[in-house]
């Protein structure tokens, strides 16, 4: 059998093509995995929207008839204004994409209407207003609808802010297998205990670890639960970290 002769060149040259395929596989893979969290993620919209909607709506709704100042005569129609202006931002919540101007000019009107506001007490109505208002923000958030342009400069961001909002909420083997399974398709409470093996109280713990980080969500008071743009984002992170170093 003839030999083959390999020279220092030759090996260099080698390495730095193995180099280069390994980089473009790495994109590829990268490339792949955002597809996957764009597919995942219009598949909750497309599937959830008009369920979001009405569940924002009737909870503005709710919360509105109870929260508000009741001994007002103005009572009645601040209630329709104040539930007008959610009901336009829950709206949103229908559309793939919302635009930072748009939230911005939201915001604005809400500043206009506080300035204009005729009593003292009408802040405690304007406040519930903006509260539930935040809450269609972290929503939208949650189903990538909306994200807020701006860069956090990484040399700022504090260890502690890391281990809370990543690290933490991951670093239990059941949490990372709730986040897993939720990749695929929404899952009931039911349906995650069997997965777990956790019951009751215990599941509920990490669940809600889970829901407080922003990772997964809940569709109702007594819906499935869903995985958000975030969990997906910190799950591919893990799983490509964990991908490259192992």
């Amino acid at each position: 059998m003839e030999n083959i002769s390999v020279t220092s060149d030759d090996m260099n040259e080698i390495k730095e093509e193995l180099s280069k395929l390994n980089i473009r596989l790495n994109q590829f893979i990268e490339k792949s995995n955002q597809q996957h969290v764009e597919l995942v993620i219009n598949e909750i919209k497309k599937k959830y929207s008009d369920v979001f909607y009405n569940d924002m709506l009737n909870e503005s709704k709710f919360c509105l008839e109870n929260n508000m100042i009741s001994d007002c005569e103005l009572k009645s129609s601040c209630y329709e204004t104040l539930l007008g202006i959610l009901n336009n931002s829950a709206k949103n919540l229908k559309e793939n994409s919302i635009s930072q101007d748009k939230i911005i000019n939201i915001r604005k009107n809400l500043e206009n209407l506080k300035e204009k506001l005729p009593y003292e007490k009408c802040s405690v109505c304007y406040s519930e207003t903006v509260k539930l208002f935040e809450k269609q923000i972290d929503l939208m958030k949650n189903l990538g609808i909306y994200s807020e342009n701006y860069e956090k400069n990484e040399s700022n961001v504090s260890e502690k802010e890391i281990i809370n909002s990543m690290l933490e909420p991951i670093s239990n083997k059941h949490r990372l297998l709730i986040l897993k399974s939720l990749m695929a398709e929404t899952k009931t409470f039911s349906d995650i205990s069997k997965i777990t093996g956790l019951k009751a109280g215990n599941l509920l713990f990490h669940l809600k670890k889970l829901q407080d980080s922003e990772m997964i969500m809940q569709r109702s008071d007594r819906g499935d639960y869903m995985i958000t743009k975030r969990g997906i984002d910190v799950l591919n992170g893990i799983l490509g970290i964990y991908g490259k170093v192992f």
